[in-house]
């Protein structure tokens, strides 16, 4: 049994309203070096800034859509496939560009000196490999601030394209496995935020931002799964009103970061999947979010060098958007849509296993 292949256009403007909050908050750090005067950070204290929202609401999204590719797919295989055109040619071209042409712009080796180092290499090819990391390369200062580090750092956004990359395994793993049903979702989401909560994230950064964010894309999922099998469940109607309760909760006692990416999810994703609420579908721009997202941070980076320290966050913000938007809207264009042409090459591919029909629990198998 698969999933009907539904259109969701709303989508589209969902995501790149993420994207964009992203860049607004990123804006804050990147011109007063930390993100303490960012408005949600004042309403909700620390870390509570509005691209860390932005950014579960894209792993929500992920979850939901990513799902449904998943039950559409032939096989595990082509799953896999489907996912890496959609994530690696944006990501490489991106990381192509920062390493071989901010790299011997901002190098203090100088063009040559540069390139006859590996250093733009290595910044390539360990992106591919673990987006986020390196981080940096080290001839390579964009500014000079007082943190060290900040003026150095090429494209801060790549460390959710990791844990991203890491629930689609996930994922496609629990379908293989034959246990992609709504409640098993559910319970690595819950299990995930109740981890976080109570304090019990193991002593790793990788881990505990893994732990910070995968809980929305998996209540993406859940979702999904639930509006597949239960349309106009009353299920549905209560998730709504124990998600209203739990932010309340979450608020009153200063845990939003954490309650979100559960509670967040039914109350979000009806906007995206609404037949009577119309957002701006964006069809003739196309899904531009992933590039805005990849480009956000670079173009914002080059602002601030290109203006000095004088330069106020809403500067970076209204100049480094719309540079944005046109690079993402190039990405799409130029590399990303063309890529998604290839999508169908493993369709071919038979299924390793003989998907099973829905059980008497409302349980989906993939595989």
């Amino acid at each position: 049994m698969t999933a009907e292949r539904d259109n969701y256009p709303n989508f589209n403007f969902v995501r790149l309203i993420a994207a964009s909050s992203v860049i607004f908050s990123h804006a804050f750090l990147i011109a007063e070096g930390d993100e303490a005067r960012e408005p949600l950070v004042r309403l909700l204290g620390p870390h509570n800034i509005v691209g860390i929202y932005g950014v579960f609401i894209f792993f929500f999204v992920s979850g939901f859509l990513v799902t449904q590719s998943l039950l559409n797919s032939s096989s595990v295989l082509n799953y896999f496939w489907r996912r890496f055109l959609r994530i690696y040619p944006g990501l490489a071209v991106c990381l192509a560009l920062s390493a071989f042409v901010l790299g011997p712009l901002f190098s203090s080796k100088g063009f040559w000196g540069f390139f006859t180092s590996p250093e733009g290499i290595r910044y390539f090819l360990g992106n591919l490999w673990w987006p986020g990391k390196p981080p940096s390369m080290p001839s390579v200062t964009l500014f000079v601030e007082p943190s060290g580090w900040l003026g150095g750092m090429i494209n801060g956004s790549l460390w959710t394209i990791f844990h991203e990359l890491a629930c689609y395994v996930l994922l496609g793993l629990i379908g293989l496995s034959g246990a992609l049903n709504t409640w098993v979702m559910m319970v690595i989401c819950i299990s995930m935020v109740m981890i976080s909560v109570g304090g019990l994230t193991p002593n790793s950064a990788t881990i505990g931002d893994f732990l910070l964010v995968a809980p929305a894309f998996f209540a993406g999922a859940a979702f999904f799964l639930l509006k597949l099998q239960q349309k106009n469940s009353v299920l549905r109607c209560a998730s709504v009103v124990a998600a209203l309760l739990a932010l309340g909760v979450a608020y009153r006692y200063g845990a939003m970061l954490e309650i979100f990416p559960l509670a967040g999810a039914p109350i979000l994703l009806p906007i995206g999947t609404s037949q009577r609420l119309r957002l701006p579908v964006m069809r003739r721009v196309g899904d531009i979010s992933f590039g805005t997202y990849l480009y956000g941070w670079p173009a914002e980076q080059l602002i601030r060098a290109a203006i000095g320290p004088s330069a106020s966050w809403s500067t970076i913000f209204l100049a480094g958007l719309p540079a944005a938007l046109v690079l993402g809207y190039l990405s799409w264009k130029v590399i990303e849509r063309p890529a998604l042409r290839y999508k169908t090459l493993l369709d071919g591919v038979k299924r390793t296993q003989t998907m099973a029909r829905q059980d008497a629990q409302g349980n989906l198998p993939f595989l």
